[in-house]
């Protein structure tokens, strides 16, 4: 897991958290936390295609 999408996930956590605390302010925690997880799914693409161009490079060499 990098770096990014831990950051994501503490991200989403403290939202989650604030939900609990402020409880009126749930829509708009809600959205942060939608914005939160596209942005963690948008991570993930790049790591698998960087791992594919590694092992078409170990299968070259």
């Amino acid at each position: 897991m990098s770096a990014a999408t831990e950051y994501c996930d503490r991200e989403i956590a403290k939202c989650k958290d604030m939900i609990r605390n402020w409880p009126h302010e749930a829509p708009c925690l809600k959205r942060l936390i939608k914005g939160w997880q596209r942005t963690k799914q948008q991570l993930q693409p790049p790591i698998e295609h960087d791992a594919r161009k590694q092992n078409e490079y170990r299968k070259v060499a």
